[in-house]
């Protein structure tokens, strides 16, 4: 008998865009040039035609104006004003990024990296590869990539640290290269991008040398450095940032735990680290009860990092949910894995800065205007 169920607009959404291929293109459109004519309204003081005394200025039309996207090229319907420009946010938050990946998909298929799959990737993005167009998109992001990894910082009492892994053409070879990223709460609480680097590996000497650039930047008042367990972070953190205490991140403490459990254990055992971890002495307990049911090494992984994991307790107990993991970071990282996928392999280090920091630019734009991260003076009741 035939299902008289209705069809969820999820169900319907997903069949729209399986058989549709332009689909994706066509929501990106309709919702962009839905942004332009608000901004338009907004800027010219009134809706088209409407009749008001607050009108600052009148319709012109609209220019045609092309926008690159992962999906393809789309069409936009770009307004214009009579007397003064039209001022957006779509081309030069939008395509920033987007050009970032074109650029480097490109850069990767003139150097021969994955032809055949780039060859499909341009045609989707239906985009002219030559090398001029490469030379000046390059040029446009390398302005923009010194100018945000160049700025002056200031006064961050927390920072969070980490790395990710990217492969990157070197010589011929293909390796698995570290990009660190560091995210700082400032003075009044907001989240900031304030570093990125490309390194060889993940050791102390790396961490050093990141750590002392943003200094030499002017970051200062550092308090607190969150990150994993890596021994590298620990040490470099002790050494240039005197004065400062290391937190480790209590997701990463946790996976590390219970990768010494058997597999069927882990659930119950990370229910119970958990309830553990909200003070030392708790968890200096449960680290003997793991030795007594044989899980020696995850007692001992316990004991060993029991002072690093509770150095948050001497701030505010309002911001301790802030300070204990690197989740924030984790999730941006997850995202720009995401976003990169179709490249594969980068074909040099600066296409990967020019990828992730273009990327970087609209997080922390984002950051500007969200919602405080942490009330750093804030009086507790």
């Amino acid at each position: 008998m035939r299902s008289t169920r209705p069809i969820s607009s999820t169900e319907s959404d997903e069949k729209y865009f399986e058989f549709d291929k332009d689909a994706v293109r066509n929501v990106i459109r309709e919702f962009l040039n839905g942004v332009m004519e608000a901004e338009a309204c907004e800027q010219a003081g009134a809706r088209p035609y409407e009749r008001t005394d607050g009108r600052m200025a009148y319709r012109n039309g609209s220019k045609n104006r092309d926008l690159v996207t992962r999906y393809g090229r789309v069409e936009l319907k770009k307004p214009q004003l009579r007397g003064v420009p039209f001022e957006t946010s779509v081309f030069a938050r939008y395509s920033r990024a987007e050009q970032a990946i074109v650029n480097t998909i490109c850069e990767s298929y003139l150097q021969g990296i994955s032809t055949r799959k780039m060859k499909n990737v341009l045609s989707l993005l239906d985009v002219d590869v030559s090398r001029s167009t490469v030379s000046r998109i390059t040029k446009e992001l390398d302005e923009a990539v010194h100018e945000f990894l160049s700025r002056p910082l200031g006064v961050m009492p927390y920072i969070y640290v980490d790395a990710t892994y990217i492969k990157v053409r070197d010589h011929g070879m293909y390796l698995s290269k570290a990009v660190y990223t560091a995210m700082g709460i400032n003075e009044e609480g907001y989240k900031e991008m304030i570093g990125v680097r490309v390194m060889q590996r993940e050791d102390e000497d790396s961490w050093k040398e990141f750590f002392q650039e943003l200094l030499k930047r002017g970051l200062q008042g550092v308090r607190l450095v969150v990150s994993d367990g890596h021994r590298g972070i620990k040490q470099a953190v002790r050494k240039e940032f005197l004065g400062s205490a290391w937190q480790y991140c209590h997701v990463h403490f946790r996976r590390n735990v219970l990768k010494t459990v058997p597999m069927k254990e882990r659930r119950a055992v990370n229910e119970l680290l958990k309830e553990h971890m909200e003070s030392p002495h708790l968890l200096a307990n449960f680290s003997e009860e793991l030795k007594a049911k044989g899980y020696e090494k995850a007692g001992s992984i316990i004991e060993k990092n029991l002072e690093d994991l509770f150095n948050y307790l001497a701030f505010p107990a309002y911001q301790w949910p802030k300070l204990r993991t690197t989740n924030t970071l984790e999730n941006i990282h997850s995202v720009i894995k995401k976003r990169i996928k179709p490249i594969g392999a980068f074909p040099n280090d600066d296409s990967v800065l020019r990828v992730v920091v273009s990327m970087l630019i609209d997080v922390n734009e984002e950051f500007a205007t969200d919602k405080r991260h942490i009330n750093v003076y804030r009086n507790e009741q």
